[in-house]
C-alpha cells in the first residue's frame, strides 16, 4: 500500500512539473505540490487519529465490524503521497 501511495505522489509531482514547464510558471510547483503534500499529511494524521479512536472496526454510522484496508494503512498511504510533493515544494523554495 505504501508503494502505491509513493508512486501516486511521484506521478502527481510529474504532472505538476510538466504543467510548470509548459506554462513556464515554476511557482505552480510550490503551490500545487505544497498544497497536495499538506492535504495528504493532514489526511494521514486524520486517519492515524481515527485508527487510535475507532481502531479497525467500522465507522460511527456503520454496523460493519471489519474493513478491507485498515486505517493505519490508509494513513501510511497518504503519508507516502505527501513525501514527494513536500520534497518538490521544499526543493523549489531552496532553489528560489
Amino acid at each position: 500500500m505504501i508503494k502505491k501511495g509513493f508512486i501516486a505522489g511521484i506521478v502527481t509531482v510529474g504532472i505538476v512539473l510538466a504543467l510548470a514547464a509548459f506554462t513556464e510558471k515554476w511557482s505552480y510547483l510550490y503551490f500545487v505540490s505544497g498544497t497536495m503534500g499538506a492535504v495528504s499529511l493532514v489526511l494521514a494524521l486524520a486517519y492515524l487519529i481515527d485508527s487510535i479512536v475507532l481502531g479497525s472496526i467500522g465507522t460511527f454510522f456503520s454496523s460493519k465490524k471489519t474493513r478491507k484496508v485498515s486505517r493505519v494503512e490508509d494513513a501510511k498511504r497518504f503519508g507516502a503521497i505527501a513525501v514527494p510533493n513536500i520534497l518538490a515544494a521544499l526543493i523549489y523554495v531552496a532553489a528560489g
